[in-house]
């Protein structure tokens, strides 16, 4: 037997999809900027510049990681 699905639905998964995948993309991209920053800065001396791509590269890789695992237990407690 198929499931009906309401078209509201669909659209829900696209738009709700879309953000998703772009918030994590960003936050990711954000993750390898600040690292590679970071280590641009602490090649050239810049000690404080270092600290701060490394902080930013942290956090985005800590909202990265937090975006992941809310995911992971979103699909898991669907049935």
């Amino acid at each position: 037997m198929f499931a009906v699905v309401k078209a509201g639905d669909i659209l829900e998964v696209i738009w709700v999809s879309l953000i998703t995948a772009v918030f994590v993309s960003t936050t990711f991209s954000l993750v390898v900027v600040g690292s590679a920053r970071s280590a641009e800065a602490r090649r050239s001396g810049n000690g404080g510049g270092a600290l701060v791509w490394g902080g930013l590269a942290l956090l985005c890789f800590l909202v990265f990681a937090g975006a992941v695992a809310f995911g992971v237990h979103i699909m898991l407690s669907k049935s």
